[in-house]
């Protein structure tokens, strides 16, 4: 009587082939979904910020003409001032690697009561994903934020 001895199974040699390919495919994989959650939530960010600037001229012209907007390149933040009732309604920071350069903008920003931005100018955020430059029109004009 004859016993066949037949094993099935992987080598060792082809397990390392398809680990290597997997590994492989991590190492290259993983890098690019960092780099799309960052510029993601950088977008969500500039959105935010948009937001809180046009809150801030809604405010104004419902409510009283002494809603500031301060912006702190130093300090890499921003925050909405109620001057009349001496109250901060909001205060966010930028990230970290982030900088803020108030080029012809002056803080803080203040609407009249019509809406229209008091003192006009430009400002940039440079990001490590992107750089944007930050308009605040004559008039009642949104602000403008394009890439670059």
């Amino acid at each position: 009587m004859t016993v066949l001895n037949k094993q099935s199974g992987y080598t060792l040699t082809e397990v390392l082939l398809v680990l290597t390919v997997f590994s492989i495919s991590l190492i290259l994989v993983i890098p690019l979904q960092n780099n799309v959650v960052r510029k993601i939530e950088t977008q969500q960010y500039m959105e935010q910020f948009q937001e809180d600037i046009l809150l801030a001229q809604q405010l104004t012209m419902t409510d009283h003409p002494n809603y500031w907007i301060m912006i702190r390149p130093a300090h890499r933040d921003y925050y909405l001032y109620d001057y009349k009732n001496k109250l901060t309604i909001y205060h966010r920071k930028f990230p970290d690697q982030w900088k803020i350069n108030l080029q012809s903008l002056t803080s803080p920003v203040r609407f009249n009561a019509a809406g229209t931005l008091r003192n006009p100018g430009t400002m940039t955020i440079v990001s490590p994903y992107a750089t944007y430059k930050i308009t605040f029109p004559f008039g009642k004009s949104r602000v403008s934020i394009i890439e670059q």
